[in-house]
């Protein structure tokens, strides 16, 4: 029996405190056709992090992906980052 694996119909851009007082996620704007496509949302939602929150931003990569990290003077650590359609969380 050989086994399917789908790709990836889409990717987006995600949000989440890793550190410091709890928030809500934060989805990126749309879904993006590639993680090269998806790699600006990353910087443009971290950088919009960083600067709401007064804080600092960078980038770094994590098995060939981009991750934005935002470090606010309110406490929180984000880490921004692409999921695929794959890797959502589902309902069911």
């Amino acid at each position: 029996m050989q086994i399917l694996t789908l790709d990836p119909v889409g990717y987006v851009v995600v949000a989440e405190v890793v550190h410091g007082p709890a928030a809500e996620p934060i989805l990126g704007n749309g879904v993006f056709c590639s993680v090269d496509c998806a790699a600006h949302e990353v910087r443009d939602l971290a950088v919009a992090l960083g600067l709401q929150g007064r804080g600092a931003t960078f980038l770094a990569r994590h098995q060939g992906r981009p991750v934005g990290v935002a470090v606010t003077r309110g406490g929180r650590m984000w880490a921004v980052q692409i999921l695929s359609s794959c890797e959502l969380a589902s309902n069911d």
